[in-house]
């Protein structure tokens, strides 16, 4: 997590970040010092919150500063946990914002005895830093809400497609496990029909037989290769993701069907009729959609 100092008034607006707190007080500083704004040390530690941090986060420092998936995801935190609750944490930057709220709600004494199971070593890590207590996802059979984010969601269905960062099925158990499915994101990522390429997971050794099964149902695969080293990314269950390209999906169930009788697949990025609420950042503020 980085850090990011906030001052608001009448007439001054100032919000710095950095990834270590000494950094950003002295940014902070300089800021209001050409303002004229006097704040002790101790004024500023107490504007500093905990955010997430955009060297760790796929979609950079634009995705994860981007106010829309601000918005959601700390709305989406502030009215759908409460204090007890065995909270699923998710993946992406919008669900980042969600998990840092959550934090700050406990830090502030807002909540309190909340648990967290996280989607991803990425979300895991996330939550240490914002102190929220993590359980092990075999340490518990059920949890009261799961708040993810998607790659693509539907208006028109309670249908997201996942996987964009190749966790899609981690995510899928402990999304499945919750009572309650809240996705977390933004306007631009709505489509109807879906057309995202769909992630599937396979087994290293089988990933040529289940590509050509992929076509056989109408799929486009291509193998998924790693950022920041020679070859293909390997998920965190030693596995391959084949990118599927399907087009537009005019009937998910019969693609989500098609694609789970393929042997050799883990799991695949269509999570079907499991969202229960969308919460949507736009430019103007959030919407909530509710299946």
């Amino acid at each position: 997590m980085a850090k990011e100092f906030t001052y608001t008034d009448d007439s001054t607006e100032i919000r710095e970040w950095a990834e270590s707190e000494d950094v950003v007080l002295e940014r902070a500083r300089e800021r209001l010092d050409e303002r004229g704004v006097p704040l002790t040390n101790d004024e500023l530690r107490e504007r500093i919150e905990v955010i997430p941090s955009p060297r760790r986060i796929k979609s950079g420092e634009e995705g994860v500063f981007d106010e829309r998936r601000r918005r959601g995801g700390k709305r989406a935190a502030q009215e759908v946990i409460e204090s007890g609750m065995d909270v699923g944490l998710g993946t992406g930057s919008t669900t980042a914002w969600a998990v840092a709220e959550i934090g700050r709600l406990l830090r502030a004494g807002e909540l309190q005895e909340v648990r967290g199971v996280a989607t991803s070593l990425q979300s895991h890590e996330l939550a240490k830093e914002a102190e929220i207590p993590l359980v092990t996802l075999d340490a518990v059979t059920e949890l009261d809400v799961t708040i993810d984010g998607a790659d693509q969601y539907s208006e028109e269905e309670p249908t997201v497609i996942k996987g964009g960062g190749g966790a899609h099925a981690r995510e899928k158990v402990i999304d499945a496990m919750a009572d309650e499915l809240v996705i977390a994101t933004d306007e631009e990522k709505a489509t109807d029909p879906l057309d995202f390429p769909v992630p599937v997971e396979v087994m290293p050794d089988a990933r040529e037989i289940i590509a050509e099964r992929v076509r056989e149902v109408g799929g486009n695969p291509e193998l998924r290769m790693a950022e920041r080293k020679d070859g293909p990314l390997v998920t965190a269950n030693g596995n391959l993701v084949l990118d599927c390209d399907f087009g537009e999906l005019e009937d998910t169930a019969e693609t989500a069907r098609a694609l789970a009788d393929i042997p050799g697949i883990l799991e695949h990025g269509i999570f079907l009729d499991m969202v229960d609420e969308v919460y949507l950042g736009t430019a103007e503020g959030v919407n909530v959609l509710t299946f």
